[in-house]
């Protein structure tokens, strides 16, 4: 039996002949089948079939497994007794119930419902409430995540889960940039930080990608603290049992990381940056890599101040101080030739100052020299006439002062 999205995107299923008894000694098959950016929520309103033996459910079960874009199945669990299963909402587009009987003890069967969603409906699980900075959901084409608190503290007894989420046609590159949290890399129970694969469900079979714990310098390699999804979610998570060690002189406290929207493409055909040294292999299932790819990631993301190429490719934020000393560099010539320029301003006024007075000494020697200008021996003298024409008449020597009437002679200092 098969239930199809673009038939309905909702409606129920159920054990044959329910509510009357199940056939004995019967397999049958249920297919859901939604798109490839469709979730799926299986829940069950009714479950009765012939209970466990003490080695598990071996007569009556039902199984439900989920199928990944790529057909990879996934057992989600087996099912019998009485107790209805928990509501199971899958990431993966598809899932499959196989139901088996045994040739005695029939029961009424099962009865549920089945309801396909578009992943961007899906919101992340709960965090703990109350504490800012705690869980939420980032979109767009990059950026950073930090801890509650960061770099001071964070804090105690915490569950925060953050969903990042990309367009469908994308994957999520995330790199660990800092980490210092309680306890260490054996001991995980204070503080951890998970990566999950998106479309994972975190109650039920979660997709573990990455787990770090204590200090970030007890991971050696790039691979260590690099994620790539394979899929355009990924769950972030911080669980934590007790509070921030104590912090010291220039010691950051709780994480770090920058996350960024990648496609793989060749050079030429990326319209945004091409990250030259970051190479992804197109059949990473087999054994050899017969073709690899560029990451191409959006250009807004080139100098923010984020390394957002893969491994040790830093070549979006390795040119970003050019165009800075290139200005200074302009700035210095400029200025240098100002100077160049006001020095030979400066030359060519003193070499015309100096030819200006060079002239103006010349008449002024010959006036000196002049017959009709020889009483000239003082330049205070008033109003001096050096006309050609005129002979001038020179007041006569000017008699000393006498001292007034009655006057005592001053003595010198060496008087006695």
């Amino acid at each position: 039996m098969e239930f199809d999205s673009l038939a309905s995107k909702s409606g129920n299923f159920s054990s044959p002949q329910y509510p009357e008894p199940y056939p004995a000694s019967i397999h049958c098959y249920y297919l859901f089948k939604g798109q490839e950016s469709e979730t799926l929520k299986i829940t069950f309103l009714h479950f009765d079939l012939e209970p466990p033996f003490s080695k598990g459910c071996l007569n009556d079960f039902v199984d439900i497994s989920t199928i990944s874009v790529t057909n990879v199945r996934q057992l989600v669990g087996r099912y019998c007794g009485v107790e209805v299963p928990v509501p199971l909402l899958t990431m993966k587009p598809r899932m499959e119930i196989i139901f088996k009987t045994n040739h005695a003890h029939e029961r009424t069967g099962f009865y549920g419902m089945y309801q396909f969603t578009d992943e961007s409906f899906i919101q992340p699980p709960q965090s703990t409430r109350n504490v800012s900075g705690c869980g939420g959901t980032l979109t767009g084409v990059g950026g950073d995540l930090v801890s509650p608190g960061y770099p001071e503290t964070f804090p105690k007894d915490v569950d925060c889960t953050w969903l990042i989420r990309v367009d469908y046609d994308k994957h999520i590159y995330i790199r660990v940039l800092e980490l210092q949290l309680k306890g260490s890399i054996a001991n995980c129970g204070e503080a951890e930080l998970a990566i999950f694969d998106g479309y994972s469900n975190l109650k039920v079979n979660p997709v573990q990608l990455k787990r770090y714990c204590g200090d970030l310098k007890y991971y050696k390699n790039t691979d260590e603290k690099t994620e790539l999804s394979k899929r355009n979610r990924i769950l972030v998570r911080l669980r934590t049992t007790v509070g921030s060690p104590i912090k010291q002189p220039g010691q950051i406290i709780g994480f770090k990381l920058v996350w960024t929207a990648v496609t793989f493409q060749p050079r030429d055909v990326c319209k945004e940056y091409t990250c030259p040294k970051s190479q992804y292999c197109m059949n990473s299932e087999s054994r050899s890599c017969t073709e690899t790819r560029e990451y191409c990631i959006d250009r807004s993301l080139v100098c923010d101040g984020l390394p957002n190429c893969s491994g040790e490719d830093f070549s979006d934020e390795d040119k970003c101080n050019l165009p800075l000393l290139a200005g200074c560099g302009a700035g210095a010539g400029v200025l240098l030739l100002c100077v160049v320029i006001a020095v030979i301003l400066c030359r060519r006024h003193s070499r015309r100052a100096g030819q200006a007075s060079q002239a103006l000494s010349l008449p002024l020697r010959q006036l000196e020299h002049s017959p009709t200008c020889a009483s000239r021996q003082t330049p205070f003298l008033p109003e001096l006439n050096c006309s050609l024409h005129r002979p001038q008449h020179l007041p006569g020597p000017v008699p000393p002062a006498r001292p007034p009437p009655f006057a005592k002679p001053r003595r010198s200092p060496t008087d006695v």
